[in-house]
């Protein structure tokens, strides 16, 4: 890469002032006597530990801001030269002056950490910019335009250019040509990285790889699939994103794309996080009204100021969770494609990571009731075949009713958990439902809950089965027990389900299954129980 394109990044100290510039809404300047004081290293403050230095960015993680300590501490950094003292936001305004008033006349900066900000998270944000040091001048790109940083990463690379995140979404992307393949044109088109072609990368070790080096990485073409390099983004520790080079059809990337990448990704570190701490905090803005509203604590007009969602129509909540195991990965993936699925035209949504998948707020609904409630249960219905299909599992979510305003959301939320703790706990073809349309499972649910812990007096049918598993390994009775009662008591059904020849499961339940449990199933109490002890085998964590 040319010199002239842009200045290698130097390893020099940051100023206060840039660093501040990259951290974004993530900190509250309220004094900043000398701007460009250069920040030599982050301390976080214990007054046990060490002196404060000259140009120690103090973070005082454990100290209240209307502690005297706190105005202690103002007074040592300022005699000790540091560049400043970051603290835990004041919970008042007059608080807020008397300690901007203060830290002007020590002479050192004061900085608040946001509300919606926790010490790790910002510390980790500050370190990184601390890392990236004074943003070079990189062709009179301003800091945070993406857009035109990865136009002139192309026109160095001389390919098609794809700044990313963590999550492999695109922020940006530039080519110079229209020759490009496939995959490159549906990642752009839609914003992420198809999922197969994700998970395959994930697969073969290729992220695992990228995260831990500072290389460029090369793929060789395959097919029809041409060359791409690629390199991860990464400052004082902390993932800020990747730079992905596809070569453009009928054409090759040069050996001078290497040194370019690395180049790029020093200088993109800058870029991301500045892009970062403002997104970042507009969407936990977002984030933290939305959660407030919802768990019933929060103001819909707050909410309607910062999403643009209407306050006063028509709006219900839908909890969204996945039938079976929900590790992390799927957890991940639920809530992407859940963001990505449209509302109607008219209809607007926001998404909130909730216990058992999402929570999704759809508003906007028709001003009809009997209108708005049709539009819900379209909207579930769509929905969960949307997100089943893309992510191999059965999707289930619980429909709140609907709400005449924000403010009441938390009703429908309530009601919506509960419909999908009800649809997870059931054993209906129901994919979307209220909770009146799955009561019986929600009131199951809750009366097997409350037998969980309860001893009993003497050995049941179930418990000598449970026993004879325990003992020989060998499940297969209980298995038959629980087909024969969840069909009705219908031998040839219950075979079928499992599997197995008719005339086989019916010989085998009589003369092992009844014979090892004693259960009497022509007595309804017994196969009351019997059943309900099976229930909690088969869901020893109620959902």
């Amino acid at each position: 890469m040319g010199e002239d394109a842009w200045d290698r990044p130097m390893v020099r100290p940051q100023t206060l002032e840039g660093l501040i510039d990259l951290v974004g809404s993530r900190i509250e300047v309220a004094a900043l006597p000398r701007a460009q004081t250069t920040v030599r290293q982050l301390v976080v403050h214990d007054p046990l530990d060490r002196p404060i230095g000259r140009g120690d960015l103090v973070v005082a993680a454990g100290l209240d801001s209307h502690s005297t300590e706190a105005e202690d501490l103002l007074r040592t950094a300022g005699a000790a030269g540091a560049a400043g003292v970051v603290l835990r936001e004041a919970r008042n305004l007059d608080r807020k002056q008397e300690l901007r008033a203060l830290a002007e006349q020590a002479g050192t900066a004061l900085l608040f950490r946001a509300a919606w900000m926790n010490w790790p998270r910002l510390i980790g944000t500050l370190e990184a910019a601390a890392a990236i040091g004074p943003v070079p001048d990189s062709a009179n790109v301003p800091l945070g335009d993406l857009g035109g940083l990865a136009r002139l990463i192309a026109v160095q690379v001389q390919g098609a250019v794809t700044i990313e995140d963590p999550d492999s979404r695109v922020l940006a992307h530039y080519a110079q040509s229209a020759a490009l393949d496939p995959i490159r044109i549906l990642t752009i088109s839609t914003g992420q990285v198809p999922e197969e072609r994700r998970r395959a990368m994930t697969e073969d070790g290729f992220f695992k790889e990228l995260w831990s080096t500072e290389q460029v990485l090369h793929r060789r073409a395959a097919g029809d699939i041409p060359e791409r390099m690629a390199v991860a983004v990464q400052a004082g520790g902390e993932r800020l994103g990747s730079i992905w080079v596809a070569a453009l059809n009928g054409h090759t990337l040069q050996d001078s794309a290497v040194e370019a990448l690395r180049v790029a990704a020093r200088l993109a570190a800058a870029h991301l996080l500045h892009h970062h701490s403002r997104h970042h905090g507009r969407s936990e803005l977002l984030t933290e009204a939305t959660r407030a509203v919802l768990d019933g604590r929060g103001s819909g007009t707050l909410l309607a100021r910062h999403s643009g969602l209407p306050a006063e129509t028509h709006c219900a909540v839908l909890a969204v969770g996945v039938a079976g195991p929900l590790d992390d990965d799927l957890r991940v993936r639920l809530a992407r494609h859940a963001g990505w699925h449209p509302a109607d035209p008219g209809r607007s949504s926001l998404l909130l990571p909730g216990e058992r998948g999402v929570l999704i707020l759809l508003a906007g609904l028709a001003a009809d009731l009997p209108t708005a409630e049709l539009q819900v249960a379209d909207y579930g219905r769509r929905l969960t075949a949307d997100l089943s299909a893309h992510l191999k599992a059965r999707v289930l979510a619980g429909l709140g009713p609907v709400q005449d305003r924000l403010d009441h959301a938390s009703r429908s939320r309530e009601s919506a958990e509960l419909a999908l703790s009800g649809l997870l706990f059931g054993r209906g073809e129901l994919s979307s439902a209220t909770v009146d349309q799955v009561a019986d499972a929600v009131a199951l649910r809750h009366i097997v809950e409350a037998l969980r812990d309860l001893p009993l007096p003497v050995r049941t049918s179930v418990s000598r089965l449970v026993e004879h598993a325990e003992q020989k390994g060998d499940r297969t009775p209980l298995d038959a027990l629980r087909a024969y009662l969840d069909h009705s008591r219908e031998l040839g059904r219950a075979a079928d389900t499992l599997g197995v020849a008719r005339t086989t499961f019916a010989n085998r339940f009589h003369n092992k299954v009844l014979k090892i449990s004693g259960l009497d199933v022509s007595n309804s109490d017994a196969r009351l129980l019997a059943h309900l002890q099976l229930r909690l085998l088969d869901d020893p964590t109620t959902p």
